[in-house]
C-alpha cells in the first residue's frame, strides 16, 4: 500500500514536471541531467552573486535554496552508489521543485509583460522586460529619488 501511495504522488510531482519541460521552462536543478549534481549547485551558486542570473534573490530565499541543495545532497551521500529507493526519489523531486519554484520566480532573464497605459493617453499597450532590467530600474529611482530629496533638504537649510 505505501508502495503504491509513493508510486501515485512520484507520478504526481512528474506530471506538471514534464508538461513544463514541454512548455520550453527549464528546470536549475535537475538530478537526471548529464552534469553532476555538485557542478549544478555550483554553478547556480556563482548566479547568486551580484551580476549574476539570480542576483536578486533575498537572504531568506537564498536560504532555503541552500537547504534544499543540502537536502538533495544529503539523500545523495547516504545512498552514494546504491540505486535510490521510491522515498529517496520522492524526497529529491520535492527539494528539486522546490529550489526551481524560487530560481524560476527570481530569474533575470524572466520576461516580465504588462499593459499599461503610457502617461497621456487611455490607450494601453504591451510592455516587456527582464526581471533584471525591472530591478535595476527599480533601485536606479530610489538612487534618483534620495539623491533630490537630499538636494532639496541642503536646499531647505541654505534659507
Amino acid at each position: 500500500m505505501l508502495r503504491a501511495c509513493l508510486a501515485f504522488a512520484f507520478a504526481l510531482l512528474w506530471l506538471p514536471a514534464v508538461h513544463a519541460e514541454d512548455a520550453g521552462a527549464y528546470r536549475f536543478v535537475d538530478i537526471s541531467r548529464q552534469e553532476s549534481f555538485e557542478e549544478q549547485v555550483a554553478a547556480i551558486r556563482v548566479e547568486m552573486k551580484d551580476g549574476g542570473r539570480f542576483e536578486f534573490l533575498k537572504g531568506k530565499e537564498k536560504r532555503e535554496v541552500e537547504k534544499q541543495f543540502s537536502a538533495i545532497a544529503k539523500v545523495l551521500e547516504a545512498r552514494m552508489n546504491a540505486k535510490l529507493d521510491d522515498q529517496d526519489m520522492l524526497a529529491i523531486y520535492a527539494a528539486q521543485e522546490t529550489a526551481n519554484a524560487i530560481l524560476t520566480k527570481k530569474d533575470g532573464r524572466r520576461m516580465i509583460c504588462e499593459n499599461s497605459a503610457p502617461t497621456g493617453t487611455n490607450v494601453k499597450e504591451l510592455q516587456c522586460a527582464t526581471l533584471a532590467d525591472r530591478e535595476r530600474a527599480h533601485k536606479e529611482t530610489r538612487r534618483m529619488m534620495r539623491e533630490n530629496l537630499d538636494k532639496g533638504q541642503l536646499a531647505l537649510g541654505d534659507r
